[in-house]
């Protein structure tokens, strides 16, 4: 059977249902109809400009209206796209750009200047493309020569998405056409997709999480529905914009999930329409499960979901029950059809029921390697064997496993030194690469510290010469040095310095040898004022609970003590719910200091 594009499966909803909306954002709607015409005018101007097949063409645009018109426009003319943060680091922006190398690129309204200016000096005269779905004057349509919709080859490339790289560069991993449309009319068929159901979009659309969130709904007559930027951060506001938005399915993160689930039980929110909560990229949390069962039962149901970018996304899945909330860890379940997955120990060699070993993920389906790095490739997409169907290709994953009593497959951590926090892969290489650019770091050894509720990055430091100081590389000044390379969720939270970093007896650092992450091994140098009110004692208790840092005064800075979004989520909800004081992102956002905060609270409180 001759399998059918998804950008094709699209268009055939744009004919089905073309008065629908088919995206909902901050900046506004569009119709199936709306977005089939934007995107056809789109691939126009490309291939007047020269595009053809086989390009991979960068798309910055936060409009969710313009970038998935864009990347239509661009599946129409046999491109292929390659969706960027527009907020990501300028040097990182830099690296993707130069392994692209982009002889065309597409850019939305309202990017910033100097992200417009990088592109504008990277891509040749003429070849800029913009996405505006709303101008003053209608977009003019040329009849001339116009390109037929670009039906693809199975083996076709279809997009890029970037990944951290343990070399200290981004990895494009390029995604093959016939795997992208046999996963998405697998999980419109698992998740009931149909004409008329609400999809959320969370995530970024630099993530491969974009072509379930997206594809999934645009290929049955759904709706793309996205939140304003803020309710995405704060758990109470997003539970409430899931309830009065309609949304019938949720895509994102299990620490996402875990602040919806908090913040719903202290607002007592129904959630009428909502179906199905759809998670991956983490593992999902007993704990949550259990809380979340005990409150809406089996009415609307979890679903874990593994894999890779790798591996055109996830390939295993799991539908939760409340007997998994008794478990040590979630189940990520069985592999979806077309997909078999072997769980290997050091040698190659199976692993008896319940032994941990590699997961590798044996599909036909999976992504073509890495963008312009065949040996990378080569390095863990591996041929399936003797006894693999024509076609199938083996991806080592890096992640341990094993096959409980039951039969399904549980996901017990990664074996190298990529880890996911957040959500979001992050390789520890690129963080330390990062790090030993700043002229006071001699060498660095980045660690994951998972004893708490959320995993953080720890970074070990050793001077650049011995008369170095801990004052000349402070914590504050070591962030601000990687926010010029890194998204703030690689940024790490602890930075504790050593004499020297332990070596094995090759010369490599032994991280076995490192000291436990503890807030108590950093010296940082600032004015002490403990609390001195009940509200700030109350909040000094709170911040304790989520903060690497146990020792500060009402002055300090959360994000400065090792604070960031997800726990800004946290932080609010307890707030809320311990003290019983509201209080608004970009409120706190302002000073987010303790003496603000209680001033917050009291005022509240006071108007209760």
């Amino acid at each position: 059977m001759r399998y059918e594009s998804v950008h094709s499966l699209v268009l055939r909803a744009a004919e089905r249902f073309p008065n629908r909306r088919a995206v909902e954002c901050p900046q506004g709607t569009l119709t199936y109809a709306a977005l089939e015409r934007r995107s056809r005018q789109i691939a126009q101007e490309l291939y007047t400009s020269g595009a053809g097949g086989g390009r991979v063409i960068p798309v910055l645009a936060e409009d969710r209206r313009e970038a998935i018109a864009a990347v239509l426009g661009i599946l129409r003319i046999g491109g292929v796209f390659a969706l960027l943060e527009c907020a990501a680091p300028r040097l990182r922006l830099e690296g993707i750009l130069g392994e692209i190398e982009p002889h065309y690129a597409i850019v939305g309204t309202g990017i910033p200047t100097p992200v417009e200016k990088l592109v504008g000096d990277l891509v040749p005269s003429g070849r800029l493309i913009h996405a505006a779905v709303e101008t003053k004057d209608p977009v003019p349509e040329r009849h001339d020569h116009p390109p037929r919709v670009h039906q693809p080859d199975p083996n076709d490339p279809y997009y890029v998405f970037f990944t951290s790289g343990s070399t200290g560069r981004p990895k494009g991993v390029v995604g093959r056409a016939e795997s992208l449309s046999h996963y998405v009319g697998w999980l419109a068929g698992l998740l009931d997709a149909r004409p008329g159901r609400r999809v959320s979009q969370l995530a970024s659309l630099a993530f491969d999480a974009m072509v379930r969130d997206v594809f999934v709904p645009l290929c049955t007559g759904g709706t793309v529905c996205v939140p304003p930027a803020e309710i995405r951060i704060s758990p109470h506001e997003l539970g409430r914009w899931i309830e009065d938005s309609g949304i019938d399915l949720v895509n994102c993160v299990p620490t996402v999930f875990r602040g919806i689930a908090n913040a719903a039980l202290i607002d007592e929110l129904e959630f009428t329409t909502l179906r199905c909560i759809a998670m991956a990229g983490e593992s999902v949390s007993p704990a949550d499960v259990g809380r979340w069962f005990d409150r809406y039962g089996e009415r609307i149901q979890l679903l874990n979901l593994y894999g890779a970018t790798e591996t055109t996304v996830t390939r295993t899945y799991h539908f939760i029950t409340r007997a998994d909330a008794d478990r040590t860890s979630v189940p990520i379940g069985q592999p979806m059809p077309g997909t078999r997955v072997d769980i290997l120990d050091d040698r190659g060699h199976p692993c008896p029921q319940g032994a941990v070993g590699e997961i590798h993920i044996r599909s036909p389906y999976l992504a073509l390697g890495y963008h312009r790095h065949p040996e990378a490739t080569r390095a863990v997409f591996l041929p399936a064997g003797p006894d693999g169907d024509t076609g199938d290709v083996t991806y080592r994953t890096g992640d341990f496993g094993r096959l409980a009593p039951d039969g399904l497959l549980e996901f017990l951590g990664r074996r190298d030194q990529q880890v996911k926090i957040g959500g979001i892969r992050v390789e520890l290489g690129e963080v330390e690469e990062a790090l030993r650019r700043h002229p006071a770091v001699g060498d660095v050894a980045v660690t994951v510290d998972d004893q708490g509720e959320v995993p953080r990055l720890c970074a070990f430091i050793q001077a650049a010469a011995p008369s170095v100081g801990t004052r000349e590389w402070e914590s504050r000044q070591l962030r601000q040095h990687l926010a010029n390379y890194l998204p703030d969720s690689l940024i790490p939270r602890l930075f504790v310095p050593v004499s020297e970093l332990p070596r094995t007896i090759s010369g490599k650092i032994d991280r076995r040898a490192l000291p436990a992450p503890s807030p108590a091994l950093e010296s940082p140098v600032r004015e002490h004022t403990a609390p001195r009110s009940w509200t700030e004692k109350a909040l000094a208790e709170i911040w304790s609970g989520l903060l690497p840092e146990q020792t500060f005064g009402v002055h300090d800075d959360f994000f400065e003590l090792g604070g960031y979004s997800l726990l800004v989520m946290q932080l609010l909800s307890r707030v809320r719910g311990e003290l019983g004081a509201p209080i608004h992102l970009r409120d706190f956002l302002v000073s987010p200091t303790i003496e603000s905060l209680a001033g917050q609270v009291d005022r509240a409180l006071e108007s209760q």
